[in-house]
């Protein structure tokens, strides 16, 4: 997954192109734990296309409408889009492909019987 997101935000950071977008909406998901609202953006792309999306990360509490955010979208794909932020593009799949390591290392580590934490 992490690998996934990192290939995803290097293709975005290298072809992707930059827009001022709006907060639209929010769509809330309901969970357990509350729930969280995912924001609807809407932004003009270089071909003066409009583009409302709901980004793919959710927040609690919700944006406010009418909230400028800068963002990332694929020309060949303006609704492939993503909030243009370092941490969301580049540090946060890095983290996640880290663990994904680290636990596929523990996992083989644990079935080879090299280590032996689960009794």
């Amino acid at each position: 997954m992490g690998v996934y997101f990192w290939q995803k935000g290097s293709h975005l950071l290298k072809h992707g192109k930059k827009a001022q977008a709006v907060v639209f909406s929010n769509n809330f998901e309901a969970s357990d734990n509350g729930g969280v609202y995912y924001p609807v953006v809407r932004f003009l792309t270089d071909k003066q296309e409009w583009i409302t999306q709901e980004l793919n990360f959710g927040t609690n509490p919700k944006k406010p409408e009418g909230t400028k955010l800068q963002v990332i979208y694929d020309p060949e794909n303006p609704t492939e889009v993503q909030i243009d932020s370092t941490f969301m593009l580049e540090i946060l799949p890095r983290i996640f492909a880290a663990l994904g390591v680290m636990g596929l290392v523990f996992v083989t580590l644990e079935v080879l019987e090299i280590i032996n934490t689960i009794p």
